[in-house]
């Protein structure tokens, strides 16, 4: 070989290195023009890390094809809420996290995600994302669900065993340490005092903040002695001091509802909804289909396969 062409073997190998360091690596996912790769879907895996450690491979392997789908609707759904101008504010944000935080402070709700394996700031965009998917899955469906008077017909009359009842009681209880505090609190009752009011003042029970309220219930669903005491009971009445493992009790039935079949005028309004959010659901998941099979979707699921559930990014 000649100097020369030393020179020249010497540059082409060169360029030939210099082409393979600088080689891309392949998105595990394209979806038209967005390109995911493997770090990516690996950070969304890592709340399921534990589950799929416990997980045998062929079942690891259907879990990561399942969320690997989630993630292609996610991004069609943000796309598509790109589309129709449709965002989630801060403030609905942090009103969703309000009501999701409950009483607790927003570091001990922190603290708890981060104890169940859940990075905080991830959680709140899935957060947001779910926001998203449900503001575009209402903007989808609300031309589609309409609910007829004639369907909610058809559907009590198909379930009318779902509507069918046993005999019933709404009642109050206050709740007592003794039987002579009862007795107290019994004549001032017959003296025409308000139960919900004395109930409130005076029951140990939790009820009190509701004035005693017990709901509504049928035979079984309370101790067997008070049942005995209710159900002989006529609705306006005080029952006499019962006692019971947890103290002394007052009981005022305020209804008496007979066994039956709850008329329809009753349950239209839980029918229509029923029957709304199936037809809203079936109208999301239609569309979420057609937009699968019209968008171009590339999944490399070799990468997808052999993905090292160990290694952190």
């Amino acid at each position: 070989m000649t100097g020369r062409h030393i020179v020249i073997f010497f540059l082409l190998s060169g360029l030939l290195l210099q082409a393979g360091c600088s080689e891309e690596p392949r998105p595990l996912l394209r979806i038209d023009n967005r390109a995911i790769f493997l770090p990516e879907f690996r950070r969304e895996l890592q709340p399921l890390r534990n589950e799929l450690s416990l997980l045998p491979p062929e079942e690891q392997k259907l879990l990561l094809r399942q969320a690997l789908s989630q993630l292609i609707d996610r991004q069609l759904l943000q796309v598509e809420a790109e589309r129709q101008g449709i965002s989630v504010s801060e403030a609905e944000l942090q009103n969703a996290l309000s009501a999701l935080r409950g009483t607790y402070s927003q570091k001990e709700y922190s603290d708890m995600l981060v104890q169940a394996g859940q990075n905080p700031e991830q959680w709140h965009a899935k957060l947001r994302s779910r926001l998203l998917n449900d503001k575009v899955a209402a903007r989808i469906s609300r031309d589609k669900t309409r609910v007829s008077d004639k369907e909610i017909e058809a559907y009590y009359l198909a379930h009318l065993e779902d509507y069918r009842h046993p005999e019933q009681l709404q009642a109050r209880q206050i709740l007592l340490n003794n039987e002579e505090e009862a007795r107290e609190l019994w004549n001032r009752l017959l003296a025409g005092e308000n139960f919900a009011t004395l109930a409130a003042k005076h029951s140990l029970s939790p009820d009190r903040e509701a004035g005693g309220d017990l709901g509504i219930f049928a035979r079984g669903q309370l101790p067997k002695e008070f049942d005995q005491v209710l159900f002989e009971l006529t609705p306006g009445r005080v029952s006499e001091p019962v006692k019971s493992p947890f103290g002394v009790h007052l009981f005022l039935v305020e209804k008496h509802i007979k066994a039956g079949v709850t008329p329809r005028e009753n349950v239209v309004e839980e029918i229509r909804n029923t029957l709304q959010k199936k037809k809203e659901t079936a109208a999301y998941q239609q569309w979420l289909q057609t937009l699968r099979e019209e968008t171009h979707i590339i999944i490399n699921w070799e990468q997808l396969d052999k993905i090292d559930l160990d290694r952190a990014e």
